[in-house]
This record gives C-alpha cells, structure tokens and sequence, in this order.
C-alpha cells in the first residue's frame, strides 16, 4: 500500500490533546477564582444589607441620633456603619444608613413619625 506514513502521528495528536487540556483547565481555573470573588463579594453585601436594616429598625423603635460603630465580621471583613437623622418637630423623620467596607459603601433610607 502506497500511502502517507503514520510514524509520529501518535505522538502529535498526544500533544494536541495535552494542548487542549491544558487551555480548559486554565479556563476553568479563571472561572473558579471568579467565582470566588463574586462569592465573597455577595456574602459582605447581605452582611452589610443585614447591618444597615438592623440599625434603621432600631432607629425607628427609640433613640433617634446621629452615630457610628465598627463591626468586624467572622471573616475579618471591617464594616463601618454611619447614620443620620434629619427632620422631625411635626415632619416625618429622615433615617439613612450608610454602610461601608473596603471600597464598597450600601446605603438605606426611610422616613418615619415622630
């Protein structure tokens, strides 16, 4: 039989397949790490959604003055937490929390009788 020889060619359509793996592995380890980040940066929003609700319900049940704390989270995240009342003798009060870690600030808003 007179045809083209087939010595080596095992050997390139190995490396091809490594080739090929190697790229989906890489892209798979690109989508994990991004994965990850979005992970985290959804699990300190709720923590932050969680700490402004918390402090705008306390506001509206009693003292209602401006101030500020520090919460550190169980993963090391710094929350700062800032509030601010506005309004109030006969008019609906202001309420806003601001939240803020990292580069990232949440901020809520409501208004409530005096």
């Amino acid at each position: 039989m007179t045809g083209r020889p087939t010595e080596g060619v095992s050997v390139v359509e190995a490396l091809a397949a490594g080739a090929l793996a190697g790229l989906a592995v890489a892209g798979l380890a690109g989508s994990a790490a991004l994965a990850t980040r979005s992970l985290g940066l959804a699990r300190d929003t709720s923590v932050a959604l969680a700490l402004a609700t918390a402090q705008l319900e306390t506001l509206r049940g009693g003292a209602r003055a401006d101030g500020s704390d520090t919460i550190v989270a169980a993963n090391g995240t710094r929350f700062t937490r800032r509030w601010h009342v506005t309004g109030g003798r006969g008019e609906p009060v202001g309420l806003n929390v601001e939240v803020s870690w990292g580069e990232r600030t949440l901020g809520l808003a409501t208004a409530a009788f005096p």
